[in-house]
């Protein structure tokens, strides 16, 4: 990616936090990045496309480093299914770490949370193209992780798991504008959570 682009990607974000995906017109966002307005469509060929783009540039560095580190544990397991504390911990702790430490992390979740609420079409393709191997792999590994336990559970966990993560980035984002005192959660703090919810329900529910 060129410094035009991340330029422009940087100025979606904010633009797109301020006014929603329709209220940001593609002036606004050129001249906020001091770019040429025909500069979006040369470099990504819609606002829609710039939106996206937006999303892959924050979000597919942290899916990267979760596929590294699962790859690594996997490896150190030899064959053995990791637990699912492992997994739940390489799901979040990228996650939470990069949100935690990046400057623009507040505009991100805000742009992301209202181009998703106005533009349905963003959901879709955010979960095929975006997340959708990252979505295989994991439900994969924690099927290994809960051989013993149906499918149906299996995939009530694993959907607990991404509520959990999504629900806390939406009331972040809440608190960042003013409605509710959050700090941006601890990754030790929301991976106790999670594995201590999933477990719970595993171990009810034992054969």
């Amino acid at each position: 990616m060129n410094k035009t682009q991340i330029k422009l990607i940087e100025a979606a974000e904010r633009e797109f936090a301020d006014r929603g995906f329709h209220g940001a017109s593609v002036r606004d966002i050129t001249t906020r990045a001091g770019t040429n307005v025909a500069s979006i469509n040369y470099h990504f060929g819609s606002k829609e496309e710039l939106f996206l783009a937006m999303i892959r540039h924050r979000i597919e560095p942290i899916n990267q480093e979760r596929f590294e580190l699962l790859e690594a544990a996997l490896q150190e397991a030899n064959g053995t299914p990791l637990e699912v504390r492992s997994l739940v911990e390489i799901l979040i702790r990228p996650l939470v770490n990069s949100f935690s430490r990046g400057t623009n992390r507040k505009s991100f979740m805000r742009a992301m949370g209202r181009g998703m609420s106005e533009e349905t079409q963003f959901t879709s393709i955010l979960y095929k193209d975006v997340l959708g191997k990252l979505i295989k792999t994991f439900r994969y590994e924690f099927g290994r992780s809960m051989s013993d336990h149906p499918e149906e559970l299996v995939d009530h966990c694993f959907a607990f798991l991404g509520s959990s993560i999504s629900g806390v980035m939406h009331h972040r984002q809440k608190a960042d504008n003013g409605h509710m005192r959050i700090n941006f959660p601890d990754a030790d703090h929301l991976i106790n959570f999670v594995t201590g919810g999933i477990e719970a329900v595993v171990a009810a529910t034992r054969p």
